[in-house]
């Protein structure tokens, strides 16, 4: 459980530094040179994905992958739209609160039928 946590808290938090950082990655084409810049705040974002990406490979190893996997996408979007709401300043709908509450909901109901 605490790896599971662990997971969607790093994965979540890897996409909101993607977005944070997004405005400083450059890409760029000259003659023969390919170049890339990202900013510090990506990077950031980049190892807390990676790290939450071996969690995964570890999770999904010990657990039915058609329990775990919709609860861990469930967890993770549940987690990037709270995140969104409070470190990026994104509107917070009706439709997004309906969403929230229906994923939660399945999220309940995946656990009923697991037990």
């Amino acid at each position: 459980m605490i790896l599971f946590i662990l997971y969607v808290i790093l994965s979540s938090s890897g996409i909101i530094l993607f977005k944070l950082g997004s405005t400083a990655v450059e890409f760029t084409l000259t003659d023969k040179i390919v170049g890339f810049n990202m900013s510090y705040t990506s990077l950031l974002g980049l190892l807390c994905y990676l790290i939450s990406f071996v969690l995964w490979m570890v999770i999904i190893g010990k657990n039915d992958v058609s329990y775990i996997v919709p609860i861990g996408l469930a967890a993770t979007n549940v987690t990037i739209m709270l995140g969104a709401t409070f470190f990026l300043g994104e509107a917070f709908s009706l439709y997004k609160i309906i969403g929230l509450c229906l994923i939660l909901g399945g999220i309940v109901f995946l656990n009923m039928g697991n037990a």
